[in-house]
């Protein structure tokens, strides 16, 4: 009943009760009593039956009104201390039928849309501060980005980044490229003994997570799933999200793994919105990084590239006692080809050879462009026998692969190549790359589409020592080493008396530098043996009439280290080979074999290149003319402070005004 009505049905029946009794006392009164006694004895009747009914009434309206107020308050008190603290689950409970009751269900309905608006309220904070968190490490990520060159580490810094973004054990990334999504990286948190390989990651794209890949859809699953390798870590649940750069030249799929209570499509959102943002960056950075280390001919890795890769593997074969292999391929007669056929051929021709480069080569290998016509290849973790069965797979498929000229003519090239072996045949990097040099040299002078390692062109050279050489040589003093000047000078009969004249000349200049005599010892065996590596070089370039080619002066330019190989197992050896391994060197840098430069090249070397170079210019040659001494002399002083040592040249031509000429500089000799 409504309060309203039950407080006028009381009204009444007071009214009703207290007039009944006040007839009642009434009458009763003046039948007892008489006058004023009657009058006293009915008021106090009727002061009774008001106190008894303001009792009722009293006890009524505390039952009824005051302690379902007082319940109300308290509970409501209750409820907003409940609620600050948040907690929106208790209620009022008055069930007095009034609107008492209606009160507290009004309120415990504005309980229940408070509770709701929390709760919609904390899920948009949660979302605001899951956008903050994941632009903070968007804004983290792109730092980094900008900051690392190495794609490895900045997909290590993306995958920790996704793990704590979602708060999830693992995650991984797989990299694919171009459109046929071919696999070419795989990266993920998990720890092991060892990386996981490629094999290994392709395994798990056989299951679920290859159909996320190729349908470009997100994958969600929260159960244990199926289509991990036997040995992989528990999968309880994952998420796989796929990404692509613009363009569709790189994309990827981003997978998450075991998330507390499953993942949500809010999860989904979070990952995606981050993910896809970095994941641009990331790909933007990599085409940048890939055209500053890309040759942008054939594709392959430019000359910096390699030599921060060569850098790497040695680090890492000497820290690891790994071996590896370097191959050295040059295109047989492609200045040749290039003025028959025309550059556009010889670029085409460039481009095709890369590509069979590219199929016959392992994932883990690196192939660069070297220079011109020149390809070198880095392959981890191979011996020697091992590179000689690839540079031999790459020779063949060249040999038979048949090029198109602009009027469809249908062409054939070869290649030779050498092979080094690290640490069998070198360490250090630039002395690794010498021996493949002179490997490939080596393979050229067998007659081309050949390949040679460089055990084989030191065993090559060493034949071509005779014996009583090699009886010399072997000699600590050195006391018949003159004899080997003819033997070397034999190789060609314009360099007849060339060695021995060089060592006069030597020993002239050195007197007048005032050398001590230990070092007039080592310059004289220098002079005598400077040109011992022309063993090795095929006579028909040794002797050929008119200019040579750059890959006929390239095989000549080899020399000095070929020399390097015959000499360096012989003793007191170490104070002559630096004349003899840089008398080719320029005072400018711009020499060989490594571009020394003024004080860098050693003092012997720069005595040694003048002399060798004045002999060589008053003597008969196949390529040019005979030139006087005035004219040798003349360029000699045009060539001081770029080609030779000014101060040198200057005290060599003094010599030469104090002497005569070589004839009488032979007998200082003896």
């Amino acid at each position: 009943m409504r309060m309203g009505k039950k407080f006028n049905v009381i009204t009444l029946i007071i009214i009703a009760v207290f007039t009944a009794a006040g007839v009642a006392f009434y009458f009763l009164a003046h039948y007892l009593f008489e006058g004023t006694t009657a009058l006293i004895v009915c008021l106090a009747g009727c002061l009774a039956i008001a106190i008894i009914v303001l009792i009722f009434l009293r006890g009524y309206v505390t039952k009824n009104i005051v302690q379902p107020l007082k319940n109300m308050h308290t509970n409501s008190s209750a409820i907003i201390t409940e609620i600050s603290e948040g907690n929106y689950n208790n209620r009022i409970d008055i069930k007095t039928g009034d609107e008492i009751e209606e009160l507290a269900d009004n309120f415990n309905q504005m309980a229940s849309v408070v509770q709701e608006r929390a709760a919609t309220l904390k899920d948009v904070l949660k979302k605001e501060q899951n956008v903050i968190r994941s632009l903070t490490m968007l804004s983290e990520m792109m730092g980094f980005i900008t900051s690392e060159l190495k794609i490895e580490s900045i997909l290590q810094t993306f995958l920790e980044m996704t793990k704590n973004l979602l708060k999830v054990e693992d995650s991984g990334i797989f990299i694919f490229e171009g459109e046929e999504k071919e696999l070419k990286l795989f990266k993920t948190t998990m720890k092991g003994d060892a990386p996981v390989s490629l094999d290994c990651a392709r395994a798990m794209l056989a299951g679920p997570l290859g159909k996320a890949a190729k349908t470009s859809s997100v994958l969600r699953i929260n159960e244990v799933a199926a289509g991990f390798p036997p040995d992989h870590p528990a999968v309880r649940n994952f998420m796989a999200v796929p990404l692509r750069s613009s363009k569709n030249k790189m994309s990827a799929l981003l997978v998450t793994i075991n998330k507390n209570g499953g993942f949500t499509p809010d999860d989904e959102d979070t990952l995606f919105s981050f993910a896809f943002q970095a994941f641009q960056s990331l790909a933007l950075h990599e085409e940048i990084a890939r055209l500053a280390v890309t040759d942008g001919l054939t594709g392959l890795y430019n000359h910096r590239a390699f030599q921060e890769q060569l850098s790497e593997e040695t680090n890492r074969a000497e820290r690891y006692f790994k071996t590896f292999s370097l191959i050295m391929l040059d295109i047989d007669h492609f200045k040749s080809f290039n003025d028959i056929y025309g550059h556009q051929a010889g670029d085409h021709a460039l481009k095709e050879i890369s590509k069979i480069i590219r199929n016959e080569l392992r994932t883990a290998d690196f192939p660069a462009r070297y220079g011109g016509e020149e390809f070198i290849l880095i392959l981890p973790e191979t011996p020697v026998d091992g590179a000689l069965i690839v540079a031999e797979r790459i020779r063949h498929a060249v040999a038979e692969y048949q090029f198109m000229s602009e009027s469809s003519e249908r062409l054939l090239l070869t290649v030779s190549a050498g092979v080094a072996c690290y640490p069998d045949d070198a360490t250090p990097k630039e002395d690794l790359i010498k021996k493949a040099d002179h490997a490939l040299y080596f393979a050229k002078g067998r007659g081309r589409n050949a390949v040679c390692t460089y055990q084989e062109t030191i065993a090559g050279i060493i034949k071509k020592i005779p014996e009583e050489i090699d009886a010399i040589l072997k000699d600590p003093e050195l006391r018949d080493i003159e004899k080997i000047a003819h033997g070397i000078d034999a190789k060609s009969h314009y360099t007849k008396g060339h060695s021995l004249e060089v060592a006069a000349y030597a020993i002239m200049l050195g007197k007048n530098l005032r050398l001590e005599q230990p070092q007039m010892e080592s310059l004289r065996i220098a002079g005598i043996l400077h040109d011992l590596g022309n063993i090795g070089i095929p006579e028909y370039i040794l002797n050929k009439q008119g200019p040579l080619t750059q890959e006929e002066k390239s095989i000549i330019q080899g020399h000095p280290g070929l020399a390097e190989m015959v000499l360096i197992k012989y003793p007191l050896i170490d104070k002559v080979l630096p004349a003899i391994l840089y008398h080719h060197e320029r005072f400018d840098g711009k020499g060989y074999p490594l571009g020394l430069k003024g004080g860098e090249i050693p003092l012997l070397a720069r005595v040694l290149s003048i002399v060798e170079a004045y002999q060589a210019m008053i003597s008969p040659r196949p390529q040019r003319r005979r030139k006087t001494r005035e004219e040798a002399i003349s360029e000699l002083r045009k060539e001081a402070g770029s080609q030779f040592d000014p101060d040198i040249v200057k005290t060599f031509i003094e010599s030469l005004q104090e002497k005569k000429g070589g004839s009488e500089q032979r007998a200082s000799l003896d």
